[in-house]
């Protein structure tokens, strides 16, 4: 066996002779037999900037290109998931992350590390093709297939970044091994890996499977693909009926009952699924995967965009008002992304985008730490923040660490993509797009906006020559009161559809948008008592640093309540209670006023209306409280910085905030986590 440091030298070989095609982004043309996407990645540069454009430069520089890629590759040179590790997930999640980030910034830098880090893992490669973090001895060991998947997205990346042949024949050379042991007549993956997750981890390897023949274009690899599909519906001895992903999706059912519960895993598995849709065309299998997608946000999602409790679905979105176990994690959140932007891709249906704008600017940013070092593993809408501890100090790193990243970077990839009719704009960002247009035109789409921080949006286009296409833009379904101008014409929009703007368009032409962000009263879909608020996607918190600690109870006090009874004078103030809501009710909305103080690393702050309510009908009065952005809440990740997002009706103020509830993410005996001192 190739010593690390063997293998090191000759990545930097390799590298420097790769290094000359550094300047301009290399992301090699996938044909397939027919592109089935509605909508299209522009593959074009872009900049995002503000807050959300800071966070992803810090995620960039201090957590994926800062970190230490040998540690990732020395479980496959050294085979150190003997015994039935995880350790081979993580170069390919850190390297799907390098390479979107190399996507973004194409710097010299960048590609240097893809470079490197690729070839030192194909030098690990057996000669036989396989490749993976287990002794040979332990061919479907518990994880070994799901770092096999990792490793050969991560060589996949590298050949649509690079062009680089010699990773496109390694993925192959790992899959013709793959299939050598799980082929045909061999050991069925739907009897490896953890029984107790049902095999979901070993047969999501199906996405990269199908990515391997779209760019090889050899048979075999989608024969081996569509045996895997038929395999999940074939029973089992880790599933007596079958995993029955597909009829299950189709059917309705709950997450919770397909196949085994582990959130990540299965939703992984319908991303292969919308892989195998592309190339077969058989329309089933999309509409299992939208099915399944539509179940997930009706059955698991949270408010903040993100689901699980202990990594397991839980029927989350009915259960979000309690303190949960371990929940959101955010591999969950991540891969949840994922699946959303494949569905944008294959539907156009903007209902995909508003969730990944829901899941970016909560769950995900607020999983972060603010330096974009290190990551959360789980994410409570109750309680406090904590790191993700250091599960595997091998590899210095986490599940949710190397995973992370994943999410944000693939911001740049649906902000602004295209159709056949025109660009689309899903992301509302002080940024710059550029993208070339069918007639070689080259389009620069600049916004001027600090949303969703304030409502207003001013869109630039700038074109060399005039020409007729259409823009689309996304009217979020909450925008109930959004309001489209183009050279201050005004347009029709409707919320939860993209507003199709079809003109001629020329240099200098301008787009003003003005987004609805009254703040929107959110019941909880398993507690009507439980209420929460949202101002555009951002999910609003109370964070212990802007509200006191009041002997005394809150009701949420909605825009055009009426006072029963006013006494200027101070006496019979009172407001009755409302009428029960029910989810036939119409909005309600809340007024929202920026908080003039806030600490220094919380984004957004409003004052927030709320009825004190003394006794029966005497002295009821208005009493204001902060709330936050929930990625701002409890960003200190201390046990004494706590937060809450929903709040029961009343609330009592003197045991607003739960504490120690750190004690219940993790297992008994453990210290608390904190962010490693070398990441700090």
């Amino acid at each position: 066996m190739k010593n690390l440091r063997q293998l090191f030298n000759t990545g930097i070989i390799i590298s420097f002779v790769l290094f000359i095609s550094v300047q301009a982004k290399s992301q090699t043309n996938i044909k397939t037999n027919i592109d089935r996407d509605v909508l299209f990645p522009a593959n074009s540069s872009s900049e995002i900037g503000g807050v959300l454009g800071g966070s992803i430069n810090n995620c960039i520089n201090n957590g994926v290109m800062a970190r230490d890629y040998l540690l990732y590759i020395k479980p496959f040179a050294e085979k150190l998931d003997d015994g039935g590790g995880f350790m081979g997930e993580f170069w390919g999640k850190w390297y799907t992350s390098a390479a979107l980030a190399y996507r973004y910034q194409p710097t010299a830098a960048h590609r240097m590390v893809l470079d490197r880090s690729a070839s030192l893992l194909i030098n690990t490669q057996d000669s036989d093709g396989r490749l993976s973090s287990y002794p040979k001895t332990q061919d479907f060991g518990h994880w070994d297939i799901w770092g096999r998947k990792y490793a050969l997205l991560g060589l996949i990346a590298h050949y649509d970044q690079t062009g680089d042949k010699k990773s496109l024949k390694a993925a192959c050379s790992a899959t013709d091994a793959l299939i050598g042991i799980a082929g045909p007549g061999k050991q069925k993956l739907t009897e490896t890996g953890l029984q107790i997750i049902g095999s979901l981890s070993s047969c999501s390897i199906l996405e990269p499977v199908v990515l391997v023949y779209e760019r090889s274009g050899e048979k075999k690899y989608l024969d081996f693909a569509l045996y895997l599909v038929q395999l999940w519906s074939e029973p089992n001895t880790y599933n007596p009926k079958g995993m029955r992903l597909v009829e299950e999706a189709l059917t309705g059912t709950h997450p919770i009952h397909i196949a085994a519960p582990k959130g990540y895993e299965m939703m992984s598995c319908y991303e292969g699924l919308c892989e195998l849709y592309r190339v077969t065309g058989d329309p089933k299998l999309l509409e299992a995967v939208v099915k399944f997608g539509k179940s997930v946000l009706k059955k698991e999602i949270m408010i903040v965009g993100s689901g699980s409790s202990g990594e397991l679905w839980c029927d989350g979105a009915n259960r979000q008002t309690e303190i949960l176990e371990q929940p959101m994690e955010t591999c969950v959140t991540v891969t949840w992304m994922k699946l959303c932007y494949q569905l944008l891709r294959l539907t156009g249906d903007p209902l995909w985008a508003d969730q990944l704008e829901v899941s970016l600017y909560n769950s995900l940013l607020g999983a972060i730490t603010p330096d974009g070092s290190w990551w959360a593993y789980f994410s409570p809408l109750t309680g406090e923040r904590m790191p993700s501890p250091m599960q595997v100090p091998v590899c210095q790193s986490s599940c949710c660490v190397a995973n992370g990243p994943r999410g944000l970077l693939l911001t740049p990839e649906w902000s602004v993509m295209k159709s056949d009719a025109g660009p689309v704009i899903n992301l509302y960002s002080e940024g710059k797009w550029s993208q070339k247009l069918k007639s070689g035109n080259n389009l620069t789409i600049s916004q001027e906006t600090n949303y969703p921080e304030t409502n207003e949006i001013i869109i630039h286009l700038d074109l060399p020559k005039p020409e007729h296409f259409t823009l689309s833009l996304r009217i979020p379904e909450w925008g109930k009161n959004t309001s489209l101008l183009v050279n201050d014409e005004p347009i029709n929009c409707q919320p939860g559809a993209y507003a199709q703007v079809k003109r001629e368009w020329k240099k200098g032409d301008r787009i003003r948008i003005e987004m609805d962000l009254r703040g929107r009263i959110i019941r909880a879909p398993g507690s009507l008592n439980h209420l929460a608020v949202m101002r555009g996607p951002v999910v609003l918190a109370l964070d212990n640093r802007m509200v006191k600690d009041e002997n005394y109870n809150l009701w949420l006090l909605p825009r055009g309540t009426q006072w029963n009874f006013k006494d200027e004078l101070g006496g019979l103030n009172y407001v009755l209670p409302s009428p029960c809501i029910t989810d036939d009710s119409p909005q309600q909305y809340v007024d929202l006023v920026p908080s003039p103080s806030k600490p220094e690393n919380v984004w957004m702050a409003f004052e927030v209306p709320f009825l004190y309510r003394y006794t029966h009908f005497f002295d009821h009065k208005q009493v204001n409280l902060v709330m936050c952005d929930y990625a701002s809440a409890g960003n200190q990740y201390s046990e004494k910085n706590l937060f809450r997002v929903w709040l029961p009706q009343p609330i009592f103020m003197n045991d607003v905030f739960p504490e120690n509830t750190w004690r219940i993410l993790y297992r008994e005996g453990d210290t608390r986590p904190e962010i490693p001192c070398m990441f700090e």
